[in-house]
């Protein structure tokens, strides 16, 4: 029985600007996605003689029904025609609904390491049709690129350069629902996007980093608020959400006195702090 071992990255989205609502329900977005060294890691056991999902996480298991995972993998089974079965094993690191994209990227992972191991090329348009099906962060997690401009849904992807940074993460140990973010944003009519060059980084530009949940998740979740003023204190350059919440991220441009990172960790009991960098 022949093993593989995959890592499977969180992002962070630098910005996030809803700009209309579309006919299937969706909203196109002008989004930039960043890939950080934060990873859950999947192993694909080959030839078992039945089907099985281990998910090694302080969440517990999440029904087949719901899993990206397992939806990805009865896809990718389908669309290729696979017969033989798998055991899949996922250690969770990416906080669950921390707006990191975990499930994205697990779904992604899955997608990969199945191509590699049957020999697909991660080219494949088929690959890309399963990803947006199951999501639209999950053609970012399958795609070359460490960081991207997403349009569309988030599925037309621009490459974007990676800038050096340390982001500092504050992940409180609650969810917000990406429904309710979009039902209770308020959009009524559509806008233009405000556009981010890749000549400097995103958080350098007069602009800022735009996050159009910002103000209703703050305004609904308080908490989230002193936690941004908290890393603003400790000298960020910039202080964001990650998609709609509650992942709360400060930018340092260059590595942060490790002091900054064990003061938070010891302070706040009920989070989860986190010390990264961007991929390249």
């Amino acid at each position: 029985m022949k093993k593989y071992l995959f890592l499977s990255p969180a992002k962070l989205n630098l910005v996030l600007q809803v700009l209309s609502r579309r006919e299937d329900g969706y909203h196109n977005l002008y989004t930039i996605f960043q890939k950080i060294d934060l990873f859950d890691e999947i192993e694909i056991k080959k030839g078992t003689l039945d089907f099985r999902l281990d998910f090694i996480s302080d969440r517990g298991d999440i029904p087949l029904e719901e899993n990206l995972v397992y939806k990805a993998y009865i896809k990718f089974k389908e669309t290729f025609r696979i017969n033989e079965n798998h055991h899949i094993r996922v250690k969770k690191t990416i906080p669950i609904g921390a707006g990191l994209g975990g499930g994205s990227s697990n779904a992604a992972t899955i997608l990969k390491g199945l191509a590699y191991i049957y020999g697909i090329d991660r080219e494949e348009p088929l690959l890309y049709s399963i990803a947006k099906s199951l999501g639209a962060d999950v053609p970012f997690f399958l795609s070359p690129y460490v960081a991207a401009i997403g349009e569309g849904i988030g599925d037309v992807l621009i490459p974007y350069p990676s800038f050096q940074a340390w982001y500092l993460l504050i992940c409180p140990n609650f969810e917000i629902s990406t429904k309710w973010a979009y039902q209770n944003l308020g959009l009524t009519n559509s806008k233009n996007p405000v556009y981010y060059s890749t000549e400097v980084s995103p958080w350098r530009h007069p602009q800022g980093l735009i996050n159009d949940f910002k103000a209703l998740v703050f305004n609904k979740f308080p908490f989230l608020k002193e936690l941004e003023t908290k890393l603003k204190t400790f000298g960020c350059c910039a202080v964001s959400l990650s998609g709609t919440g509650p992942t709360i991220f400060g930018i340092f441009e260059k590595e942060p006195p490790f002091y900054v990172y064990e003061t938070l960790k010891r302070t706040l009991k009920e989070v989860k702090v986190f010390l990264l960098q961007n991929l390249e």
